[in-house]
């Protein structure tokens, strides 16, 4: 039976706000979207100076205490953890390779991040132009690693023999459970 009187829920009425529903709906969807990724930008913004800390630390510092890498409980008992052959970027390779001693967690209390929570990811890469020398210490990033702060130092790594090879080295540092996409500092 149709009803002609055009009462106060016409088919009109009830389209019309259907499309009003879906439209706000949309509408709080792309704000609520676009606010996630501003606040979480603001994760990997915060991090870029801790990232460039630890960057020139590793590469200025030799370490502490002299002697730190020759050994595991050496390195464990290590106070800071510098790359540095006593020039600022040029690094020793036996302390890049000492990197290898540590497992993840370490590396970050090496390295002095407050990571009582567990709320840091860091990875260190260094390697060579030529790839001679590729280590890498710290945790994996995965494709699931979201607001990764990545640091850079073009560095020379010294061998034993007294060669020294051009090369790189990486701070990749996160926060764990936020993210939106990777941003290179």
């Amino acid at each position: 039976m149709r009803n002609d009187s055009g009462g106060a829920f016409s088919l009109d009425l009830v389209i019309a706000l259907g499309i009003l529903i879906a439209w706000i709906g949309a509408a709080v969807l792309f704000t609520m979207s676009t606010l996630a990724v501003e606040y979480t930008d603001q994760y990997s913004v915060g991090l870029k100076p801790l990232a460039e800390r630890i960057g020139d630390t590793l590469v200025e510092s030799p370490g502490a205490p002299n002697g730190w890498h020759l050994s595991p409980d050496l390195a464990r008992g290590a106070t800071i953890i510098g790359l540095s052959d006593g020039s600022p970027c040029i690094l020793s390779s036996e302390k890049v390779y000492s990197l290898s001693f540590f497992n993840a967690t370490e590396l970050g209390r090496h390295l002095a991040l407050d990571d009582s929570e567990n709320t840091y990811g860091i990875r260190i890469e260094v390697s060579t132009d030529d790839g001679s020398i590729s280590v890498a210490s710290g945790y994996v990033v995965d494709d699931g690693t979201l607001d990764v702060v990545k640091s850079t130092r073009l560095v020379l790594i010294r061998q034993p023999d007294g060669v020294e090879r051009s090369g790189k080295l990486i701070v990749l540092l996160w926060r764990e459970h936020a993210g939106t996409r990777a941003a290179d500092f």
